[in-house]
């Protein structure tokens, strides 16, 4: 069994956040650019994506907090490797497909981006991490299965991660395109 600090997760939540909207900040130019050889998205639809997936994290944290909400089930385990993954701190690239609610549009409006990276942090400021323990109640990840409220902190901090690494990835590929050409 694998237990997760969500105390923990939440401050490196708020270190990831910090780093998403400092990313916002960069050149729109070079946010818009898509590196095929990354990723089919560009920095900036990963960090809307982010920006998006993390908003429904947030409320099901809060519902799970709550102990209410449309979403809860009573029970069940999640899928065999989903522990696993959350653990080692890493997702499988390009294994998954993004559920459409979160998919981030073909143009990012960077002034809702903005807006949504604001509501995030205010969500994410409304929580208590000592009210985020293991329990059977749940909320369903599509992939992942039934979560409990430690397990939904630790994916937040995880798929974001995820996202960073390859934001990261397409701007060093850019940025070394950039200084091949000069």
């Amino acid at each position: 069994m694998h237990a997760f600090d969500p105390a923990q997760d939440l401050r490196e939540l708020d270190a990831l956040q910090t780093e998403l909207e400092a990313l916002l900040a960069l050149d729109a130019a070079l946010l818009e650019t898509v590196a095929p050889e990354r990723s089919g998205w560009s920095s900036v639809q990963h960090l809307a994506h982010v920006a998006l997936a993390n908003e429904l994290v947030l409320r099901n944290l809060k519902s799970l907090a709550d102990g209410r909400g449309l979403l809860i089930v009573r029970g069940g385990e999640p899928h065999p490797r989903a522990l696993e993954l959350l653990a080692a701190g890493r997702l499988p690239r390009g294994q998954a497909q993004s559920p459409r609610m979160v998919r981030p549009p073909e143009r990012v409006e960077r002034a809702l981006l903005a807006q949504w990276l604001a509501d995030g942090r205010r969500a994410r400021n409304e929580l208590d991490a000592s009210a985020l323990v293991p329990s059977e109640l749940k909320i369903p990840h599509q992939l992942l299965g039934p979560l409990d409220a430690p397990q939904w902190a630790r994916f937040a901090v995880v798929h974001t991660r995820h996202h960073l690494a390859i934001v990261r990835e397409i701007l060093g590929e850019l940025r070394s395109r950039e200084a091949d050409q000069t």
